[in-house]
């Protein structure tokens, strides 16, 4: 069928004012999706060492680079100023969980209370407020006082992770700042692979498969590593969620923060649909394209990647159906719920 317009080709204008333009449905193939994508090397354990209160130091026992094993003594504490500062925070959650008890017993009883005029409305009125601000705060001392205690054994602190000191922020003698790091260790082997992993690839991993890694400043070798964590969320504004593999680093040639690639092959067939990549619009890094309904133009948000087998191709792992009909030519001339004709 062919239409006359004012002026040729897709994009143009007809003499009733539509845009002409060409459309064409997805592409529908099934097939074990090839997956590339962008990762980073992150330490597969990190601790930071730090307290919920000003300390002083006595002695550090490690420096930068270090290695450590697990329950190694790594700072000593100054035995009398911290004894003072646990029994000063331990006394604070005292007095907050009397404030406390006295607040819920208000609370629980405020109508009675406020007939017999033992309190105002006002004060009636904040009292769940007060009760749930009153709780938070003795829920921190409570974890305050629990990490001091888990960390330090007769004012000794030990390592709670094997691994390298990275970062000493610390010296002999000095009075350290509260929630301050002082000393970080992380776990260099194995080391992590971390990538985000769109949500239409989620039937691509499984626990314990492998993938091939590619590091950066190793470009020519590629390494193995099994998949050891599946996020359980999604990014709700990427689609995606987080994926991690283990990748053997035991000479420590791998550093946390490089960039890498992984390349997997989906176990499982899946329906994929491509699209002409001329067809992909976008909009502050929002991907989307022009669909038909009806003799008009719709803009619908897409999620895609490239296409490893065709350039020219674009694969959409979320946004469209087999049905939808894609506007590929004419549609830079769209605006949403433009009147459109088919160019032939």
């Amino acid at each position: 069928m062919l239409f006359g317009c004012s002026r040729g080709g897709p994009g143009g204008l007809f003499s009733n004012g539509k845009v002409a333009v060409s459309v064409d449905k997805p592409i529908v193939e099934e097939k074990q999706a090839t997956i590339a994508l962008s990762a980073t090397l992150i330490p597969s354990e990190k601790a930071d060492i730090l307290f919920p209160m000003d300390v002083k130091i006595d002695r550090v026992a490690v420096n930068m680079g270090d290695s450590v094993n697990q329950g190694d003594p790594i700072l000593y504490l100054n035995e009398q100023e911290f004894a003072l500062k646990l029994s000063q925070i331990k006394a604070q959650r005292m007095e907050q969980e009397a404030l406390l008890e006295k607040n819920n017993y208000f609370f629980k009883n405020k109508d009675r209370l406020l007939e017999e005029g033992k309190i105002d409305k006002s004060l009636a009125e904040s009292l769940e407020s007060e009760v749930k601000t009153i709780e938070a705060g003795v829920e921190r001392l409570k974890a305050d006082i629990a990490l001091l205690e888990s960390q330090v054994r007769q004012v000794v602190v030990n390592a709670p992770i094997s691994g390298m000191v990275t970062a000493k922020n610390v010296t002999n003698g000095v009075e350290a700042v509260a929630k301050q790091t002082l000393i970080t260790i992380v776990k260099p082997d194995p080391i992590h692979v971390s990538f985000n992993l769109p949500a239409a690839d989620a039937p691509a991993v499984t626990k314990g498969m492998n993938i091939n890694v590619k590091v950066e400043d190793f470009s020519n070798q590629a390494f193995t590593a099994p998949i050891i964590f599946i996020g359980p969320e999604l990014d709700p504004a990427k689609k995606t969620f987080e994926v991690r593999a283990a990748l053997p680093n035991s000479r420590s040639l791998f550093k946390s923060g490089m960039n890498a690639q992984v390349h997997f092959v989906s176990p499982q067939k899946v329906k994929v649909l491509s699209i002409p990549t001329k067809a992909v619009l976008n909009d502050s890094n929002r991907e989307y394209v022009y669909i038909v309904r009806q003799n008009r133009a719709w803009r619908v948000r897409i999620y895609t990647r490239p296409n490893p087998d065709n350039p020219e191709l674009t694969e959409v792992m979320e946004g469209l159906t087999d049905a939808d009909m894609v506007v590929t030519e004419g549609q830079d001339k769209l605006k949403e719920g433009a009147e459109v004709n088919l160019w032939q």
